[in-house]
């Protein structure tokens, strides 16, 4: 089938990228419409769609066709192909239209907003669930429709869309929080942790409050992607499968997606976690979200997830697990950020795929890590503060300082542990809870096995800490002891 671009006016109008799928398809024997659906050409595509002619659409449309695939079919090739015709063209026209399959169109929707950087345009993704192209009654006719108009807003007189959205069933949805909830159904998706853009009836009225903001940034495509990923769907029996380790042993593979039990649950049997911490230290990175259809991942809200830390695992929030598998793909393909470079940009908004960015903070070890009766107090050296500009934005939803491999013991067995946490204190200053520097007292009760000691600051830290900070841990009276083997900050803020 021949590919490349169609009646190329250089208009100011909407520039149409034909895939192909369920919208460009049509019975393989044209006079038999039970025989098996084929995706035309987009010659003949646009031979049936007489309404997209300027005159009677008015505005111009041009297209540029790659080979026309089911979107199973569908991959990192087109990808790079779509990003790359919107980078030469992109000056040329007010917004594009991509004409998808429906089962891999969540997917494209995800990388495509993170592979096309400081979008100022609108990129609308749609399909069809029944082609117009031979049936009077269907759904590609309407979605093609408001997709070219909300694609061409000097036309529409609404304002840009400067994302990659899908437009589906009279939803327009941000790409990277859409999935596919009907295999056969008109209202074939749904946005995920977030609102759509707008619901389109007679009128096309955008919530602009959703919207990404414009950048100010040049325009920028970034294609570099790795595919030795996968997903891992937990289910109750995995974890005793030759599967796992199988997967996890092979050599090739650079990162996973953990999809997890509700916020972020996995079987914490000792071979399973032995398998991720393996992996983790020849350079893995595991992302984890969650397998339901919504809500978010908290780890460390339970013992099992907090032991996910403990091995390396980091959260994708509140990401579909589509966004998650493609937005590891994009990071891995970056052959300057090493996998602990990824791990700390995977779980930062790049496109408004998450609701909140975690931002890590990691401090020098000192010459000692524990504090008992002989040792009540050490200082960690101050480090800059990665997240610090989310505190004057107002952003921040929580802060937290982590002690990595934290042990808390009692040889009295007099019960809890009390520590006091304080920021930039000079060896002299005040200990007690009116300091200006305090951040909060804690009690916590022996552990038998270390884990990772999550204290939360919030309340005070937003007041207290500075772009480059120290942090001094005491120990509040003579009973017991804490060691730890690294500490690190984390800043929890509305991507």
């Amino acid at each position: 089938m021949k590919t490349g671009y169609s009646s190329l006016n250089k208009g100011n109008g909407v520039l149409i990228i034909y895939t192909g799928g369920t919208i460009g398809s049509m019975p393989k024997d044209r006079n038999d419409p039970d025989s098996p659906q084929v995706v035309v050409s987009w010659e003949e595509f646009l031979s049936n769609s007489l309404l997209l002619k300027p005159e009677t659409l008015g505005f111009n449309v041009d297209a540029y066709s790659t080979e026309p695939l089911d979107s199973c079919n569908l991959g990192p090739a087109e990808w790079k192909e779509m990003a790359s015709v919107i980078r030469e063209k992109y000056d040329d026209y007010e917004g594009f239209v991509i004409l998808h399959g429906t089962d891999t169109m969540v997917y494209s929707a995800s990388i495509l907003s993170m592979m096309l950087q400081n979008l100022t345009k609108p990129v609308i993704i749609t399909g069809a669930q029944m082609t117009y192209l031979f049936n009077v009654r269907n759904d590609g006719w309407q979605n093609l429709i408001t997709a070219l108009m909300v694609a061409n807003p000097k036309f529409s007189k609404i304002p840009i869309v400067p994302e990659v959205c899908i437009y589906f069933g009279n939803k327009l949805m941000r790409g990277n929080r859409t999935r596919k909830i009907n295999a056969t159904g008109f209202d074939a998706y749904t946005s995920t942790n977030y609102k759509p853009l707008a619901l389109i009836g007679d009128y096309i009225e955008i919530d602009a409050d959703l919207l990404l903001s414009p950048s100010t940034q040049a325009f920028r495509v970034s294609d570099k992607l790795c595919t030795d990923v996968v997903a891992i769907n937990f289910f109750p029996g995995l974890q005793n499968s030759q599967m796992l380790p199988n997967i996890l042993k092979d050599k090739s593979l650079k990162g996973v997606v953990l999809l997890s039990y509700g916020a972020g649950n996995i079987p914490t049997d000792k071979p399973v976690l032995d398998m991720i911490r393996e992996a983790h230290d020849r350079g893995v990175v595991f992302l984890n979200v969650t397998q339901t259809g919504g809500g978010r991942v908290e780890l460390g809200m339970y013992e099992t997830s907090a032991i996910l830390l403990d091995v390396g695992v980091v959260s994708g929030v509140d990401m579909s697990p589509e966004a998650a598998l493609v937005k590891m793909m994009l990071l891995l393909g970056d052959e300057d950020l090493t996998p602990h470079e990824v791990e700390l940009q995977v779980q930062k908004s790049l496109a408004g795929e998450q609701s909140s960015s975690i931002y890590t903070t990691e401090f020098k070890k000192t010459n000692s890590s524990i504090i008992n009766k002989e040792n009540p107090r050490i200082r960690i050296p101050a480090e800059a503060i990665d997240g610090y500009d989310q505190i004057g934005k107002g952003t921040v939803e929580k802060i937290m300082l982590r002690f990595r491999d934290g042990k808390f013991t009692d040889p009295n067995e007099e019960g809890y542990i009390k520590i006091k946490l304080f920021a930039d204190l000079s060896s002299g200053d005040n200990l007690e809870t009116d300091s200006v520097q305090y951040l909060g007292s804690f009690n916590k009760l022996p552990n038998e096995d270390p884990t990772i000691a999550i204290f939360d600051i919030t309340k005070n830290a937003t007041k207290v800490i500075q772009d480059r900070s120290s942090f001094t841990i005491y120990l509040d009276g003579i009973n017991g002891q804490f060691e730890w083997s690294s500490v690190e900050l984390t800043i929890f803020a509305q991507a």
